[in-house]
């Protein structure tokens, strides 16, 4: 083999190590995508997993009693409503549902008509943080602290076995909490939109209705509904200070449980009619919620 076809071959060979060597890389965007889709892959398998209780709950209340109880349960099954009719119908579960939103609905329009105001006003004084230390330690005490004074009041004064009791029982969680959480969307509004209101004729009312409210309203909404959300599932303060004609949800599931047995399906059906004003809501207003989250994250001290 002569000199320069030796030569010939190794261009040829060092040509197509360069091409392999130089062929196109994934670029970034194609990357990026592919990271996003195994995200959102372990994204919707941790949420099946998270929401298969909830899932599992639904599908309970409409089976009847052999499927509930079958050796292999099955998501294949005859629906029926019979579960809802004998909860709601003959057991009376609806007036405890009606008890549930009255309490829940008033004692959150309550703590915002309250406490929105005061958040507003301890975000514009100096000595705020003292105030809000003070509400933090009120927050943190357990239920049972206030429990028995509660009922103790509440017997002394005839109102146990009310809405009135029971709603001022929620409004010791829900105002400090409303304060709380309204304090930190109120001082990411800066005060230069406070004295510019003044400055065009408003005064403190007029300043606080027409002005700063409509910038914080995500973080109303997002309060409001955490709000609701806790009187809805408050167990303590209703047991202990609701009779036969005040009971709540939470309260009334356990009468389901009896020494005969526990009307499982039944269970299942209040539950499910337990979770779903919430969820509606929470669906209803779900970007204000996202943006309250977040809205209040940054000072503007």
């Amino acid at each position: 083999m002569s000199t320069t076809t030796v030569v010939n071959t190794r261009a040829i060979v060092t040509r197509r190590d360069t091409s392999r060597l130089e062929a196109p890389l994934p670029t970034g965007p194609t990357r990026i995508k592919a990271v996003q889709i195994i995200l959102g892959i372990v994204a919707a398998a941790l949420i099946l997993v998270y929401l298969s209780p909830i899932i599992w709950l639904v599908l309970t209340s409409f089976k009847d009693r052999v499927d509930i109880f079958s050796s292999a349960p099955s998501l294949f099954f005859v629906p029926t409503l019979e579960n809802y009719r004998e909860a709601f119908l003959q057991k009376g579960f609806t007036d405890n549902l009606i008890n549930s939103a009255v309490v829940g609905l008033v004692s959150t329009v309550i703590a915002l008509v309250v406490g929105v105001p005061a958040a507003y006003s301890l975000s514009r004084v100096k000595k705020g943080e003292t105030f809000m230390m003070a509400l933090l330690a009120a927050r943190l005490l357990p239920a049972m602290v206030l429990a028995v004074p509660l009922f103790v009041l509440a017997s002394t004064l005839g109102v146990r076995d009310s809405y009135f009791a029971l709603v001022a029982a929620h409004l010791t969680f829900a105002l400090p909490f409303t304060v709380w959480m309204m304090r930190g969307f109120f001082l990411a509004v800066p005060i230069s939109l406070d004295e510019a209101a003044r400055l065009d004729g408003c005064g403190e009312w007029g300043t606080f209705l027409r002005v700063i409210l409509p910038i914080v309203k995500p973080g109303l909404a997002s309060t409001g509904i955490f709000c609701l959300i806790n009187s809805w599932n408050e167990f303590l303060f209703a047991l202990v200070l609701t009779g036969r004609n005040t009971e709540t949800l939470p309260v009334a599931i356990p009468g389901l449980i009896t020494p005969i047995g526990t009307s499982w399906g039944q269970v299942a059906a209040v539950g499910t009619v337990t979770i779903l004003p919430v969820l509606i809501i929470a669906f209803i207003v779900q970007k204000h919620i996202v943006a309250g989250m977040t809205g209040g994250a940054v000072s503007a001290e």
